[in-house]
């Protein structure tokens, strides 16, 4: 007789029909097979055993440039492209240039639902939609608000 999933499982669980066999339909009595096996030790002496690793996402890669030419720029995106946050470098770079490569930078940062925030001076950081920007710097007003009150009190 075949056996469905559901009865397999059941009887997987301790919830199935127990079969009845030839010789045992006198006495009613059914013994379970004894198993071939030695019982498994207690757990403590088997330390480490059944000890699964868990997955870990891999690690991220952050990419820092400084672009020197027009032809710096796909190389850029497609670390934007791939997922992985850009740091660009703008500070040296000739003023056009820079207007082009933020445009360029901007553009994809929007088309992969990104973002792009200006860490200093000439740095931009442009990130695509799997990393969140946190900012907890101070604004430039509470800053000034602070170093007020600190030269006040001497």
């Amino acid at each position: 007789m075949r056996r469905g999933f559901i009865d397999r499982l059941l009887d997987f669980m301790g919830f199935g029909e127990v079969p009845e066999e030839e010789g045992d339909e006198e006495c009613g009595l059914y013994e379970p097979p004894l198993p071939d096996k030695e019982p498994l030790p207690p757990a403590r002496h088997r330390r480490g055993r059944g000890i699964v690793p868990l997955p870990q996402p891999p690690r991220a890669k952050l990419v820092v440039t400084e672009p020197r030419s027009f032809d710096d720029i796909p190389g850029i995106l497609d670390h934007l492209k791939k997922r992985r946050p850009v740091i660009i470098s703008i500070a040296e770079v000739d003023r056009d240039l820079a207007r082009r490569v933020l445009d360029f930078a901007g553009g994809a940062a929007y088309a992969l639902d990104g973002s792009m925030q200006k860490v200093g001076d000439g740095i931009f950081l442009f990130t695509p939609s799997n990393f969140e920007i946190g900012v907890d710097l101070p604004t430039r007003s509470e800053v000034a608000a602070t170093s007020s009150a600190i030269f006040e009190r001497r």
